[in-house]
């Protein structure tokens, strides 16, 4: 069985929420291979700084692009087949998140690769992993989620996902989609907030079946 740990931090510079959950999956791989979005990929790729990125954390830029171009249309194609793929994940946290994506708008703002939040996740990843994969927000040198993202750059707003579990990008980001056992949905907020324009992301590696995310988002 695979065990996931979600946590996340919000920054608005004036409010902060805090929560994480855990959800228990078959320890299956999920298969959906729809063709690419030519138009979310070649934007990705025409950014400086993407194609330096892992092949996970393109994916991941991918996948959450698309999710944010069209909610609605994700929840009804790829979070459907993962539903039944994976039924034991068919919660009250996943049916409350087909109703919010089916209730988002359409072309949330597009989220650029930026080299200050791929900084900051980057070693806030590393940190995490080098302390046997544990979810904080706090550095193993004191700095918390404020000090990071303020020595990262300057940012009017920010956030902070993490998330310890599955190698896979796009489980990755339907788990913290679903949110499961966070109250508030704060990584659901996250990635469905139109506020944000950009984000860094990194994951590393503790074994072949699970990694470390962190997830910063911003705007400027």
């Amino acid at each position: 069985m695979i065990r996931l740990l979600l946590s996340l931090f919000i920054l608005c510079m004036v409010s902060i929420s805090f929560g994480q959950g855990v959800i228990v999956l078959q320890d299956k791989p999920f298969v959906y291979k729809p063709a690419r979005d030519a138009d979310v990929w070649n934007k990705l790729v025409s950014i400086q700084g993407f194609a330096g990125l892992s092949e996970i954390e393109q994916d991941f830029f991918y996948w959450t692009n698309l999710m944010r171009k069209n909610p609605g249309q994700f929840a009804e194609t790829v979070l459907q087949e993962f539903l039944k793929q994976f039924p034991e994940a068919n919660s009250p946290d996943a049916r409350s998140l087909i109703t919010d994506l089916k209730r988002t708008q359409t072309n949330l703002p597009f989220l650029d690769p930026d080299h200050g939040l791929f900084v900051m996740a980057s070693t806030h990843a590393a940190d995490l992993k080098g302390r046997n994969g544990i979810i904080s927000h706090q550095s193993s040198t004191g700095k918390d989620f404020v000090q990071r993202i303020k020595e990262a750059g300057k940012y009017r707003c920010g956030a902070e996902n993490v998330f310890v579990g599955t190698p896979e990008a796009l489980d990755a980001l339907i788990l913290l989609l679903i949110d499961k056992g966070v109250k508030d949905k704060g990584h659901r907020k996250n990635l469905l907030d139109p506020g944000f324009t950009l984000m860094g992301v990194s994951f590393k590696e503790i074994n072949n079946k699970k990694t470390v995310l962190v997830q910063d988002f911003g705007c400027k």
